[in-house]
């Protein structure tokens, strides 16, 4: 029996089990001891939706009647995490002194939440600027508790710096290459191979024989990172953490995991914010739960470092043995080499007994009647003949390429075999393979193609088509490049769009993190398009003013493109958001989307909810770019983005429907030109009563009509066509 044909049949008795076995802190059915902050919630000078007014009692009274120190608040992009923070600050007793700890770009978003959660009363502090050091110096002179609410916001890249350093291997008077400063012996790495000066200036290295560090202090730059210095001398000053995308924190030993350490030290109580608490694998809970509860782990028997255990007792390892035949003819046997691999996967163990006592989540489903509708459509557009036959070309060499030379650049091909179809008119391909010593050992090329009189290739054409569409009725859109460095196109695309009669606005990475929000403020008032990379906008920024949204280009970072998705399906949003996903048929594009579609729908069906922090699962437990990588080499069924995508919006409406019974529209996408998949819309547990709206869009003037039909009735008003899928 599959997972979920379990959880459908037994659901009851497990919901049952659960009820009789687990008690929350706080139940709203039940709201004892929230009396007090059901009375502060209408002095809010923002009004909380009913869930997430649950939630603010419910934090609150984690925090202030029992006590508990460090908390998750996990909740899905655009679900209001930083008001519901803030909030739980406004509920406590007495004024606190809090430190929000955000994404640099998003420090000026968080001062204009204070204002507008808190108001004026709240003091609001900026401790992002070049002498925090001194402000803080300055703070432990305070010894008198706060007389209204203080809210001292930093970014995290300011939080982690701290001194500078540079290499301290020495030279003798024998040989120029460096030395350790504590055996004396040449620096090697661990293929016996000479250490540069050059490469331990790039890297904070040690020893191989001895481990003496070959790196030291810096003593010019005399800077103190902030988080340290709190640790160190404002100890107990701050009431309150909040820590912003707390996923960021989840490597053992960067500096941002450092600061995450110093500032649960130094504070009395800790509420961490993330979309992603997890990003597939165990060992990514394990740092930030060691931090937050490091008694009960040590408690289990796992230490600080210890990942591998961790990953060993709640994680998947993939061991994998490589037998080769001896160099010597009589030699007694075979060389072993083993390869250990992480894999995506955690154990549920993990939830229940690590997290649920410290953690609350929110979906959008929860306070969906506060968004409007929302849509998601793939086109696949026909291949240009311009790049036909080049494309085919670079696929089949980079084909042979993993054949003869393994996964090696893998990364570097699948960026080629996506961007080439957009750049081939700007950029010609030159890949070079190289060995494990750096050596180049294989090359692959594709050329630059002439366009035909500066003609457009189709995908250009689309994009124009779509963006006088939305003009038309008054909607600006947002169009996400992938590819921005060697392979960038945006100034032929801002140039296309000019020469069409629209006006664009271009965000480059040269723009401060912290001066995004108003970078985009003050240039794209005027402005149709906003052309940007979407790394730079995927967190935490509201773009109310572009409701379509276009993935010109996608890449294999499934985390990016759902939280690009939906920076503007947020809470204030008051026009319906439309997606689109941009691909060329029978190319590694439609392959991408395809396979992230598939992923995220396998995930859907383990977790019955969109799993943004387990969308890594696959049946075949292996990543993205590995299946890419296998679908360049094997081929398969990866064609059909349309119908793939179709397939899993309609999967993740339908487990909205189950929990929430909220309105969805079911709307055929622009082009009727894939067939709909057997079956697709009789497998469901939902109510056939269900009274759905079904908008049909269709023809090359996308012409529209809407009825309201019973979901069980869906099958026959589909008929053959390709099906589409948006909330409403």
């Amino acid at each position: 029996m599959e997972l979920k044909e379990f959880l459908d049949k037994y659901n009851t008795v497990i919901a049952a089990a659960i009820e009789k076995n687990l008690t929350p802190l706080y139940n709203p059915l039940r709201p004892d001891g929230v009396e007090d902050f059901g009375k502060k919630i209408p002095l809010l000078r923002r009004e909380p939706f009913p869930v997430q007014s649950e939630v603010i009692k419910g934090l609150s009274k984690a925090i202030y009647k029992d006590g508990r120190q460090h908390l998750f608040l996990c909740g899905e992009m655009g679900s209001g995490k930083s008001f519901i923070s803030l909030a739980v600050v406004a509920m406590s007793p007495a004024p606190m002194r809090t430190l929000v700890v955000c994404p640099t770009h998003l420090v000026e978003k968080w001062g204009r939440e204070t204002r507008l959660s808190l108001g004026d009363s709240a003091r609001l502090a900026d401790l992002s600027a070049d002498n925090a050091i001194e402000i803080l110096d300055g703070l432990r002179s305070i010894k008198t508790p706060p007389q209204s609410h203080e809210i001292y916001v930093i970014g995290k890249e300011r939080a982690k710096l701290s001194y500078g350093w540079r290499p301290a291997a020495v030279k003798t008077k024998r040989s120029k290459l460096p030395h350790c400063p504590g055996c004396g012996k040449a620096c090697m790495d661990g293929d016996d191979r000479y250490m540069t000066f050059s490469a331990i200036a790039r890297k904070r290295l040690r020893c191989s024989v001895c481990g003496e560090a070959l790196w030291q202090a810096e003593n010019k730059l005399r800077r103190f990172a902030p988080a340290e210095f709190i640790k160190k001398y404002l100890k107990g000053f701050f009431d309150l953490v909040i820590l912003d995308e707390i996923q960021d924190y989840k490597s053992g030993d960067s500096l941002q995991g450092r600061a995450m350490g110093y500032l649960l030290s130094a504070s009395k109580r800790c509420i961490c914010l993330t979309g992603t608490l997890n990003g597939g694998y165990a060992d990514d809970l394990f740092h930030l739960l060691f931090r937050m509860s490091p008694a009960m782990l040590k408690a289990d028997g796992f230490k600080h470092g210890g990942s591998n255990k961790w990953l060993e007792t709640y994680g998947v390892i993939e061991r994998v043995k490589k037998i080769e035949d001896n160099e010597n003819y009589y030699g007694r046997g075979r060389r072993k080499n083993e390869i250990i691999r992480k894999r995506p996967g955690v154990s549920p163990l993990v939830v229940g007994k690590y997290l649920l006592d410290k953690s609350c989540f929110i979906r959008l489903a929860d306070i969906i009647d506060g968004l409007p509708p929302y849509e998601e459509n793939v086109l696949t557009i026909k291949k240009d003949p311009l790049f036909g036959r080049e494309y085919e070309d670079l696929e089949k060499q980079l084909s042979a390429a993993v054949k003869s030379y393994g996964t090696r650049a893998l990364g570097a091909m699948l960026q080629a075999l996506l961007s080439y179809p957009d750049s081939c008119v700007l950029f010609p391909e030159h890949i070079k393979i190289k060995d494990k010593y750096g050596e180049v050992c294989g090359e692959i090329t594709a050329p630059q193609i002439e366009a035909d009189n500066g003609g457009l290739l189709n995908k250009e054409k689309e994009l124009i088509e779509l963006i006088r569409q939305e003009k038309q009725q008054g909607r600006k859109a947002l169009v996400y490049l992938t590819f921005t460095n060697t392979r960038d196109i945006r100034p032929r695309l801002r140039r296309i769009i000019e020469d069409a009669g629209f006006s664009a606005a271009t965000l480059d990475a040269s723009v401060a993190p912290k001066r995004r929000e108003a970078w985009i403020e003050k240039h794209t008032k005027a402005a149709d398009i906003l052309l940007v990379n979407a790394e730079l906008v995927k967190t935490g920024l509201d773009l109310y003013d572009f409701p379509t949204v276009v993935f010109y280009q996608v890449g294999y970072n499934i985390f990016t493109l759902r939280q690009a998705a939906r920076r503007s399906w947020r809470i204030g949003q008051s026009q319906p958001v439309k997606v689109y996903f941009f691909c060329y048929g029978n190319t590694m594009q439609e392959t991408a989307i395809s396979l992230i579609a598939k992923k995220l729908e396998i995930a859907l069906m383990v977790e019955g909810d969109l799993p943004e922090g387990l969308a890594e699962h696959a049946s075949g437990g292996e990543s993205l770019i590995e299946e890419m990588g296998k679908a360049l080499v094997e081929g398969g069924n990866y064609r059909g983005a349309e119908a793939a995508w179709a397939c899993f919006r309609k999967k993740e409406i339908e487990a909205l429907l189950d929990i929430s019974g909220k309105e969805t529209i079911f709307s055929e996408g622009r082009r009727a030109t894939v067939k709909k998949p057997e079956n697709m819309l009789t497998k469901t547990t939902i109510d056939k009563n269900v009274v759905v709206r079904v908008a049909i869009i269709e023809g090359r003037k996308k012409k529209q009509s809407t009825v309201e039909v019973k979901y069980g009735d869906l099958e026959s008003v589909a008929g053959d066509r390709a099906v589409q899928f948006a909330m409403f």
